[in-house]
């Protein structure tokens, strides 16, 4: 293990661990006012006493996270909580969240948990409610406690309260409102004018074309001004002018709350406006949310919410889930990195430059490629809560989520989708909807009779899910038209003679029924023994007749030891429980109908009749299978929680195992059978893991505070099997991650995590002493057993000294596919988080980390900008600058062995090769990282002081997010993720960058 390793490792261990061993040596005589209320948390359908679950829940209170000024709660609720990785694919503003409740069950559909928002299920629901509404997350991690979910619970799921009002409470208002600026926090090294410009001088001039050295001298000169040319010319950092500028952000939050002797309520606003360092892009929400509640007698209770949000991501940004045919971080890296070099102004748009590079300004592009992502957020919920008897209670909740996306996009003339079809403009407008009805009935029986307490709860729930979809794509509209004059007058379009626009594309969503009935029964004897059992049975209209019912049933027990005679008496001991559950829990994600053959209309299949096309049907890709049922999901848990000294320190271990069956896998299948893929229950899957949390209340005085909470996680993920459908008979088949077409960098393998790297290793570059040198020919031919990368590296052009050599690692003599191997994986052998909180009179300090260790990270970029492939005048990593040189100082070709051993005695790199782009251990790094995700300093101003004002609480603080990340990864940051394919993680190519957050806020409540 490197040193930055043991360096985290034992930061963790001062800035954490010492402190809370502390703990047990200070000694407080306020034990009453120092122990825990008794907490609650929501665990399928009803709470239950903290103190009496038996399932592994983690939980996130409203006090954890009120003092994190971020716009989404998966930011706020980062790293806090065990077993749970949560991780933004990118640095762009609203940039995807991947939530992954223990390492994630399946390998080609989702691994996102199950969003219950106050009863409903909402998708993505993380990321579009603000921190300040929270009231509670919890985290159900084992089939015990996701089972009463059934459908989708394999994942987990995540259960959110949002705050309401409270009865008998005068009204209170509060607003909480920050504002501060973004910067890009590191660049990718490229090569400087001079280094560059002597780069493609080699290129230019190494094969003696006479062409070629002409070309060069037109576009840059002769050589014997070169230095003093672009060794004092003002260098253009395009990454900095892309990325560079201060991005300003202004949030808003204000709440109304309130309540009288039978009603409550709950007003929140938010509204949040974020530029991101990209140019012409940024982040605008607006959101509103109404909760009311209202008893209408002693035994009956109704209330409702309603929700509503506005959000606009605009910009077109780096193109990070796209290949490499459409990333636009290139252009930032690769042009050329100062002005003149050509007839036309660097400025300008240049089409014969962007023809022979592929390459266009960065700046440019950006103005020519607009996109605009708008989405509508819709939850209305109502609920009635009528107490038939004391110990009986009926409930009904009725949910409506309405989500509706509006993406315009526009390629102006510069770009190359419009330089395809005849330099003109062209608009694409996608929308879709999706609508989601639920309804959940449930009767709870609680009973107490002597030593004995009863928890019984019966339930049924329907959720219904359709939808539409649209995509007009218009070619040929004026050059002249700006983007937002085109996404209003697509009608404005006219192709030209013979040419035909294409006809709009519209579809359905498949409908998903979902019907489900479910039971719970959870008994206490002598507030010690405790066990929990419950049953649910889904049927789902995504299988066919026969295979449309599943049944989840799961156990959980657990022993309060701090309750038996030999432990009752200890005052040290505060709690002491031991948790075991089994539970089985069921996934369906996948289309629905796809059980049988339909038959779709689209343009694509369509023919050319009069002035238009007419859509012809077809089935599609994908085989129906009748046969396709449930992915089950077996999970085993054990697990201990404790509390010590009056809740001064606690705590809890948990240990499991999932094993994964029958997975949803979209498999390919031979083409003989008219199609290309057919989903099939196939393979199986396990994660074997541990998650330890640590708390402790380190000092507790008058005036000052210092409270820290740790958790640290560990899991291995390996596939036990793929299915003989799915991998015809082998234990293994590759997986492209799509960054580059046809380049399969994954494999996925029986006892192999998923995500494991796929490619060749580098051996380092050929030496002279790998050739045999024919003075006569001046040729280098390789000696006998020194295989060639020729084929496989350098687009089968011969080998020369200074090429990319790679091992041949069966021994054949020669560098082939069958020298690839497995190259690490993306799955971290621990990871976690942990938290300083500190107290001194009126203010207040908190750091918040997040770790990661033993992950490596897949750096496609670093493989894109060290290779040449088919393109000069491009720029390079400035890891190129070492590399084998072939000319001397005064540019002359050396072709003595001997003197070109010595020009390159002190160079490293290999020449970038000529081939196509392939993945080799190079680009693998190592992706360990410490990061202080959050430090905030704040004051509160004493209240005897704001009273006359009629001000309860008035706080000023100030925040860094992201401050720093101790890694040795050489990307924008070891956390990317640009992929959408679970076979595929860990891959960083063309993302967003990640920024730091500087910014000042206030907290005010009347």
């Amino acid at each position: 293990m490197d040193k930055r390793v043991h360096s985290i490792k034992w930061l963790y261990l001062t800035v954490f661990l010492l402190p809370v061993l502390a703990t047990a040596q200070e000694k407080e005589t306020k034990k009453e006012t120092e122990k825990n209320i008794d907490e609650v948390v929501l665990v399928g359908y009803s709470k239950v006493s903290k103190k009496d679950v038996t399932n592994a829940v983690g939980s996130v209170k409203a006090d954890d996270v009120k003092d994190m000024p971020v716009n989404s709660a998966a930011e706020a609720i980062q790293g806090r909580v065990a077993g749970v990785q949560i991780t933004a694919s990118e640095g762009s503003p609203g940039a995807e969240v991947e939530i992954k409740v223990r390492g994630g069950t399946s390998i080609t559909q989702s691994n996102a948990p199950l969003y219950i928002v106050d009863g409903i299920q909402m998708d993505n629901a993380l990321s579009i409610i603000s921190p300040k509404e929270i009231e509670s997350i919890e985290v159900l991690k084992d089939a015990a406690s996701t089972s009463i979910y059934g459908s989708r619970g394999a994942n987990g799921v995540v259960l959110i309260t949002t705050k309401g009002g409270r009865k008998k409470a005068a009204a209170q208002i509060n607003y909480s409102g920050y504002t501060g600026v973004r910067k890009i926090t590191n660049t990718i090294p490229v090569l400087d004018p001079y280094d560059f410009v002597m780069y493609q001088y080699e290129l230019y001039n190494k094969n003696g074309i006479a062409d070629d050295i002409t070309a060069f001298t037109t576009r840059y000169g002769n050589f014997n001004e070169l230095a003093e040319k672009y060794g004092n010319i003002k260098k253009r950092d395009w990454q900095d002018e892309l990325f560079g500028k201060e991005a300003f952000n202004f949030t808003h939050n204000l709440s109304l709350t309130g309540g009288s002797d039978k009603s409550a309520f709950s007003l929140t606003l938010n509204h949040v406006e974020e530029d991101g360092i990209m140019l012409s892009s940024g982040f605008r929400r607006s959101m509103a949310n109404f909760k009311y509640d209202y008893d209408i007698s002693k035994k009956l209770k109704v209330g409702f919410n309603v929700r509503y949000s506005r959000q606009l991501i605009s910009g077109a940004g780096t193109s990070a889930s796209g290949s490499q045919g459409t990333n636009r971080l290139r252009n930032a890296v690769r042009y050329q990195p100062f002005e003149g070099g050509s007839n036309v102004p660097i400025d300008d748009f240049d089409p014969n430059y962007a023809t022979l590079t592929n390459l266009v300004n960065p700046l440019i592009l950006n103005d020519n490629e607009v996109k605009d992502a708008k989405t509508n957020d819709l939850l209305l919920n109502a609920y009635l809560n009528y107490n038939i008897t004391k110990n009986l209670t009926f409930r009904s909740v009725v949910g409506y989520v309405q989500k509706d996306n509006f993406i315009n996009q526009f390629w102006g003339t510069v770009t190359s989708d419009a330089r395809s079809n005849n330099n003109q403009p062209i608009v694409q407008l996608t929308r879709n909807q999706t609508r989601r009805i639920t309804n959940t009935n449930t009767l709870n029986y609680t009973q107490k009779f002597g030593n004995h307490k009863l928890d019984l709860l019966l339930g049924e729930e329907t959720v219904q899910t359709d939808g539409e979809t649209s995509s007009t794509y218009t070619k040929w509209l004026p050059v002249s038209i700006t983007p937002n004059e085109a996404f209003a007058n697509i009608q404005s379009a006219t192709p030209p003679s013979g040419m035909i626009q294409d006809a709009p594309k519209t579809g359905a969503l498949p409908p998903d029924r979902l019907l489900s009935f479910f039971g719970r029964a959870n008994y206490i004897f002598n507030n010690k023994y405790i066990i929990t059992a419950s049953i649910r049975a889904d049927a789902s209209n995504v299988f066919g007749v026969g295979n449309r019912w599943g049944t989840f049933p799961a156990v959980s027990v657990a022993w309060k030891l701090k309750e038996e005679n030999f432990l009752k008496s200890k005052e040290w001991l505060e709690e002491l429980k031991l948790r075991f559950g089994y539970g089985l829990a069921g996934n369906n994600r996948i289309p629905a109908y796809l059980y049988d053959t339909f038959f779709t209309t689209s343009t694509d299949y369509g023919y050319t009749f009069g002035s238009g096309v007419t859509p012809g049907a077809t089935t599609g890709n994908t085989l129906a299978n009748k046969n396709v049922t449930w992915e089950a999901t077996v999970s085993k848990n054990l697990g201990l929680d404790f509390g010590f000294f009056n809740g001064r320190l606690y705590g809890s271990i948990d240990g499991y195992i999932t094993d994964t069956k029958d997975l949803l896998v979209l498999a390919k299948i031979p083409q003989t059978s008219g199609y290309e893929y057919q989903y099939q229950n196939s393979g199986k899957t396990q994660n074997k893991g541990l998650e330890f949390t640590l708390g402790g209340l380190i000092v507790n005085k008058e005036n000052f505070t210092w409270k820290t909470d740790f958790n640290i996680s560990t899991n291995k993920n390996i596939i036990k099997s793929l299915g003989a459908n799915v991998s015809g008979g082998n234990d293994y088949y590759l997986v492209a991650s799509g960054w580059v077409n046809s380049l399969y960098d994954f494999i996925a393998k029986v006892g192999n995590p998923v995500g494991t790297y796929y490619g060749y290793v580098t051996e380092g570059r050929y030496e002279i002493s790998d050739f045999d040198f024919n003075p006569t020919t001046q040729a280098y031919t390789l000696k006998n057993g020194v295989p060639s990368s020729s084929a496989v590296a350098n687009g089968s052009k011969p080998i020369q000294p200074g090429d990319l050599k790679l091992r041949d690692l069966n021994g054949d003599g020669q560098i082939t596919a069958a020298d690839q191997t497995e190259l690490g994986n993306a799955q971290p052998k621990f990871f976690g988080g942990f938290s300083q909180t500190f107290r001194y009179r009126n203010w207040d300090m908190s750091l918040f980390f997040n770790f990661s260790i033993g992950n490596k990270v897949y750096n496609a970029n670093k493989i894109e900008f060290s290779t040449q492939y088919l393109y000069r005048d491009n720029n390079m990593s400035a890891d190129v600058a070492d590399r084998w040189r072939w000319f001397n100082d005064q540019g002359v070709k050396v072709t003595d062995p001997t003197a070109l051993a010595a020009l390159n005695a002190n160079t490293t790199m290999w020449t970038p090769p000529q081939g196509n782009y392939i993945l080799h251990s190079y680009a693998i790094e190592d992706g360990s990282f410490l990061r202080l995700n959050n430090v905030t300093i704040g004051y509160t101003l004493p209240k005897n002081s704001l009273e006359m004002l009629g001000i309860k609480n008035f706080r000023l603080y100030a925040t860094i997010n992201n401050l720093f990340t101790i890694t040795g990864y050489k990307g924008y940051d070891p956390e990317a993720s640009t992929r959408r394919n679970p076979l595929t993680p860990g891959v960083d190519y063309a993302a967003y960058p990640r920024s730091r957050f500087i910014l000042t806020g206030i907290d005010l409540t009347f």
